[in-house]
């Protein structure tokens, strides 16, 4: 068994291979669709997308501190020395402070062994920030060595998305009526940018092809600055021939990139985001 454990809540999309290899585990966040309320784990992501248009109204909530509680209890039941838990950005959401307020309902000798990283991140970038630490996860790191390299990529990462429209950002209160109602009104296509854990629209371009060099000049910044750069990309339309040509544009360019793919999205980011569009996550370091 692996010395430390590891947490993400239920936004983190983490490819398979290294869930299991890792033994990751989830606190899942809540969703209410129509007043109704569900674990966003316990909901098929599948048939929340092909619904998500006919809802009169979706909200996201937090966990409550004792599902935190009950799930870094569980891991040290399991026998775990300690125990690091890594959430959505406290910038846009109190799953952080929650959590922190699980770990202080713990006795004081776990309490003490578990450690809370507010990552500035979320959702698809948590994948590509897994991929990031596998040469560090694979030594099987104490928490404090874990809790280190997280902080050395906290500021070195962002997400790119190119939106249908601000629909869901502006009913979610995450963007200003202003710019919603000015992308409405061009009928473009937008693009945000999570990064340093907010989200902000960085593009609002009718030719696409501006979009992508937008997306690029930002990639290069990181290139520039930093030895090691990991960029993971979702569609919800792989055949977008924009989304290939973001793909084969960064496999030529830049060779050196760990590029990889994110084949799915969870129901909490597609209540802010909606259901069409496509990402570019990145993370960096020395």
């Amino acid at each position: 068994m692996r010395k430390v454990a590891i947490l993400f809540d239920s936004t983190a999309v983490i490819c398979e291979e290294n869930i299991k290899k890792y033994d990751i585990g989830f606190v899942s966040l809540n969703v209410a669709i129509n007043g109704e309320n569900f674990r966003s784990m316990d909901l098929d992501e599948n048939k929340f997308r092909e619904e998500f248009l006919t809802y009169k109204s979706v909200k996201s909530g937090s966990p409550s501190p004792y599902d935190f509680e009950e799930a870094i209890n569980e891991r040290f039941d399991r026998g775990y020395e300690e125990v690091v838990v890594i959430s959505l950005s406290s910038k846009i959401s109190a799953t952080f402070s929650v959590a922190e307020m699980g770990r202080d309902a713990l006795t004081p000798e776990r309490k003490a062994k578990t450690f809370i990283h507010d990552s500035l991140y979320g959702s698809i970038g948590q994948d590509v920030l897994i991929r990031s630490l596998e040469s560090v996860l694979d030594t099987d790191p104490s928490a404090s060595e874990l809790m280190t390299a997280l902080e050395a990529r906290v500021n070195q990462n962002t997400v790119l998305f190119e939106l249908n429209d601000l629909k869901h950002l502006h009913k979610g209160g995450r963007l200003s009526s202003l710019k919603y109602f000015i992308s409405l009104a061009l009928k473009i296509k937008p693009l945000v940018e999570f990064s340093q854990g907010e989200l902000k629209v960085v593009g609002q371009n009718r030719n696409r092809s501006k979009t992508i060099d937008i997306i690029m000049n930002k990639l290069a910044g990181f290139v520039e600055k930093f030895k090691h750069v990991y960029v993971n990309l979702f569609s919800y339309h792989p055949d977008d021939n924009i989304f290939i040509a973001v793909h084969d544009i960064i496999k030529k360019r830049w060779p050196q990139i760990v590029l990889n793919m994110t084949n799915r999205i969870e129901p909490i980011l597609m209540t802010h985001v909606g259901v069409d569009g496509y990402a570019v996550s990145i993370v960096s370091f020395n």
